[in-house]
């Protein structure tokens, strides 16, 4: 059984710090690609059990009915999983924010855009964070899945991690009327890394 996930409320404090920072070069990146002004909100750290993970993104997500989820390995010393997750209508609105005309739309060139911008949130935000840190992280390709409802939501999370640090931000277009969250999902393994990570970056600064 892994180990609890414990960060002193230092811990917690620097680690809100590096991924305000790292959440701050994930906004530069989107709104220079697609020329418009994206926010992401102040990151939220809270530690789950993984079992609860699909009712706590019932509570994000409950007003509405379709969503992608998108899914994005790293590998290393912060090893874990990138999940970001948009519902349908917001999917729409942003493919148009990539010169997709209406007609010319399709199901293969929504998924694209959302699998470019995980990969560009998932690089920016974990990239940045382990630059930070001195820590060496490499990503999988992003995988995503179009959901009905979160009763389809993959189970494998409850068996892969059994306890999860959830750093989530909503990412907001808000004259395109696009939302949706990154959650980055690390391990108890990863956990212990991390503790030890950011106590050495507060002893050196």
């Amino acid at each position: 059984m892994e180990k609890e996930i414990i960060l002193t409320e230092d811990e917690r404090d620097c680690l809100q710090e590096l991924m305000n920072i790292a959440y701050g070069s994930a906004t530069a990146a989107i709104s220079e690609i697609i020329s418009k002004f994206a926010t992401l909100s102040i990151p939220k750290i809270q530690t789950i059990d993984s079992h609860e993970l699909k009712t706590y993104l019932n509570s994000k997500l409950k007003s509405q009915n379709k969503y992608y989820i998108s899914n994005q390995l790293i590998n290393g010393q912060l090893a874990g999983e990138n999940l970001f997750v948009i519902d349908e209508t917001s999917s729409i609105n942003l493919t148009r924010e990539f010169d997709v005309d209406d007609d010319e739309m399709c199901e293969e060139e929504i998924q694209d855009v959302i699998l470019e911008i995980t990969n560009i949130l998932s690089s920016s935000v974990s990239g940045k964070l382990a630059s930070l840190l001195n820590s060496n992280i490499s990503f999988g390709a992003p995988k995503i899945t179009k959901i009905e409802s979160l009763n389809e939501f993959d189970q494998r999370f409850e068996s892969e991690y059994a306890q999860v640090i959830i750093i989530s931000t909503d990412l907001n277009f808000e004259d395109q009327n696009i939302h949706g969250e990154l959650m980055v999902l690390s391990t108890s393994d990863t956990a212990i890394y991390l503790k030890e990570a950011l106590d050495e970056f507060m002893e050196n600064f």
